[in-house]
């Protein structure tokens, strides 16, 4: 069973999704990122382990690529993100979490609101196209070394 988490592992560290994501929820979602970026490496200081190392590689890159495309010239209403399986994982987590957030859906504007939902929506139907059990032996995989 452990070569199986192996090999999603690195099939969900290979392959590729993409996400648009509106322009004007792009400071926010890199808000967001970073806060829990700055959780996992507070708890990677009580707890050091493989999982908590791999959420802070995926959350560091997802950084990255949030933090290159605010440089788009372009005047684009939305911009493509395209992240692996493992980065969506944890940029799904964040979403989720932060969407179930009451006080957060009181803070944000109306129209920002919308669009966050909508991205949330976005990610969940993307999530829902994967497969289970696969999700399951790749967190499993993370969780156990």
């Amino acid at each position: 069973m452990y070569w199986i988490g192996e090999i999603i592992y690195k099939k969900f560290s290979e392959d590729n999704v993409t996400i648009k994501i509106p322009k004007k929820l792009l400071l926010d979602l890199m808000k967001q990122v970073k806060r829990h970026n700055d959780i996992l490496h507070l708890e990677s200081e009580l707890i050091d382990n493989f999982a908590i190392h791999e959420n802070i590689h995926n959350t560091e890159i997802i950084l990255t690529k949030l933090f290159v495309l605010t440089a788009d010239p372009y005047e684009r209403e939305e911009i493509i993100l395209f992240l692996t399986i493992a980065e969506f994982l944890v940029l799904r987590d964040i979403v989720f979490c932060n969407n179930s957030i009451i006080h957060l859906r009181t803070k944000i504007n109306f129209s920002l609101l919308k669009a966050y939902k909508e991205l949330f929506q976005q990610i969940e139907n993307l999530y829902q196209l994967l497969n289970g059990d696969e999700v399951n032996a790749y967190w499993g995989y993370i969780k156990s070394n």
